[in-house]
């Protein structure tokens, strides 16, 4: 068998062009019912594609002409579906498969975010229809009254924007 070597691009590092599939879904974290299971066994596979299989043949259209209908009219003929992968998360590191939890300066930069986010949102409709986007803000057509806290959560992430690079904890995803 003859040897061959890897495709280098001209700075030589190795050549990743082309055409890339991925045939097979691999949530990112792991699920707690497989802890400290790192890959499927062809069962919990199998059973995992017919589950997914039985969802997707359910006809969810309901009240027929309304938004809800057209946007439940697709079903499995105008959807591509993957087959579960044999991990069970892309995370390999930490060995539980798990995000790790942020550090308290993330924690802080979360949470300026966060206000910042509400404090752009409170003159709109997601908090005039009380939706999930806006939980813990509050509606207020006139927004002059938030340019405090908007001020205030900008100012918090420029000062700690700084340090955000040190704050993601360990992960490594394959």
């Amino acid at each position: 068998m003859a040897s061959t070597t890897a495709l280098t691009t001209p700075w030589g590092e190795l050549d990743l062009q082309g055409i890339w599939t991925d045939e097979t879904d691999t949530p990112l974290q792991r699920s707690a019912k497989y802890a400290t299971q790192e890959f499927f066994t062809a069962a919990q596979r199998a059973e995992l594609d017919a589950a997914r299989a039985a969802v997707l043949e359910e006809d969810r259209r309901l009240e027929r002409g309304t938004e809800r209908d057209v946007a439940g009219a697709y079903n499995s003929v105008f959807l591509s579906v993957k087959r579960v992968g044999a991990r069970t998360s892309k995370i390999v590191d930490p060995p539980e498969g798990r995000i790790p939890s942020l550090t308290p300066e993330a924690q802080k930069i979360a949470a300026a975010e966060r206000e910042f986010n509400l404090a752009l949102l409170q003159a709109t409709e997601t908090c005039k229809n009380k939706l999930r986007a806006c939980a813990g803000g509050r509606y207020d057509p006139t927004p002059r009254r938030g340019v405090r806290s908007l001020l205030r959560a900008t100012t918090l992430c420029t000062s700690i924007a700084t340090t955000a690079r040190r704050t993601t904890g360990r992960m490594t995803a394959v």
